[in-house]
Order: structure tokens, then C-alpha cells, then sequence
């Protein structure tokens, strides 16, 4: 059993994990979502709010060290800053994540400042 596997199994329950967005749709690829409205965290401007939606490609091992970040759908977000690397708050923690993981995470942006 691969490491996402445990973490899907383990995050289940706790965290809401789905194999399937709240529009229905299947997880995306990095082909992008089906319907729900979510846009890849990385179009958000500095300032910007959203909460996540999905992990693209959740089977593969960034996605399992954004899981053990906190990054779950339903966690809620601000992008604090854009370069030179992702800087995103989650109540009163904030993290640091590069391109590449960034860029896998897919948001319900807030309408509002910065948004």
C-alpha cells in the first residue's frame, strides 16, 4: 500500500477525503476540474482566499506532502505571498511551498479583497 493510499484511508473519515469534488465530479487529473468552479491555487493573487477543493493527481507523492501539511479539501486559505515561494495561510499557520506543489492544489476562490 502506497503512502497516499494509508493517508486517503487514514484522512477518510477525519478530513472528508473524497474520490469525487462536491460537484460530483472525479478528482482531476492535471487535466483540470469538471464543473465545480475550482481554479489551481496558483491564479490567485497575494491577498487572495479560498478553500481547497482537491489535490490534482492525489495518488502521487506530493500530494501525499501536502495531505500531511494540512492542505485537505475543505481547509480554508490565503495566499500571504506569491514569490519566491508560496506562502499560504491556514488559520495561524502559515507555510511555505514551491511551484510545483502549488500549483496542485485546486481552491473555491473567495469573492472579496484580493480575490
Amino acid at each position: 500500500m502506497t503512502l497516499v493510499e494509508r493517508l486517503k484511508l487514514t484522512l477518510l473519515g477525519v478530513a472528508g477525503w473524497k474520490d469525487a469534488c462536491d460537484a460530483g465530479a472525479p478528482v482531476p487529473d492535471s487535466g483540470g476540474c469538471q464543473d465545480c468552479g475550482s481554479v489551481r491555487l496558483t491564479t490567485l493573487p497575494r491577498g487572495g482566499r479560498g478553500a481547497v477543493s482537491c489535490l490534482e493527481e492525489p495518488w502521487t507523492g506530493e500530494a501525499a506532502k501536502l495531505a500531511a501539511l494540512g492542505i485537505l479539501p475543505g481547509v480554508r486559505l490565503a495566499v500571504v505571498q506569491r514569490s519566491p515561494a508560496w506562502v499560504l495561510r491556514m488559520g495561524r499557520t502559515e507555510i511555505a511551498l514551491d511551484d510545483a506543489l502549488a500549483s496542485r492544489i485546486r481552491v473555491l476562490a473567495e469573492a472579496g479583497p484580493g480575490a
